[in-house]
């Protein structure tokens, strides 16, 4: 009897002994996260530095050359795409306009007549997707 029951509370003492060292292991490494190594800390560094360099979206470190190459392209966009006064290095907004739908050959009466039927056939779907909806009721299961 005292096997029986030293074999179930193996596996639960495992459990347990395992839980704590992942604990204890992800902890370790919370209380170490202000220290970085160095080569971490060297990229930390590097990335700030940039920041504060490239303050204002110039170039960084570029010489008058590689502005000047910079700006004759610039020009090269907007001689050949029409853009003068666009400023060509931010992305493009676009602005889609709903279109306006045609009727060809009806008159008027025709086509608030179509209209009506379209309103009258979306109903009639709403209205059976809104029955099947409450026909398909899940069954809830207690077991």
């Amino acid at each position: 009897m005292l096997r029986q029951s030293l074999k179930k509370l193996v596996p639960l003492g495992n459990a347990i002994v395992s839980q704590s060292q992942r604990n204890i292991g992800a902890s370790a490494a919370l209380t170490q996260k202000g220290s970085l190594d160095p080569i971490q800390q060297l990229f930390v560094d590097k990335i700030r530095e940039y920041r504060t360099r490239s303050a204002g979206g110039k170039l960084v470190d570029a010489s008058p050359e590689t502005e000047g190459k910079l700006n004759e392209l610039l020009g090269n966009l907007e001689r050949a795409f029409g853009a003068r006064g666009v400023d060509m290095t931010q992305f493009p907004t676009f602005n889609f306009a709903e279109p306006q739908l045609v009727w060809p050959g009806l008159t008027q009466d025709q086509i608030n007549k179509v209209k009506e039927t379209i309103e009258a056939e979306a109903e009639k779907e709403r209205l059976l997707a809104a029955e099947k909806a409450e026909e398909v009721k899940p069954e809830y299961f207690d077991g």
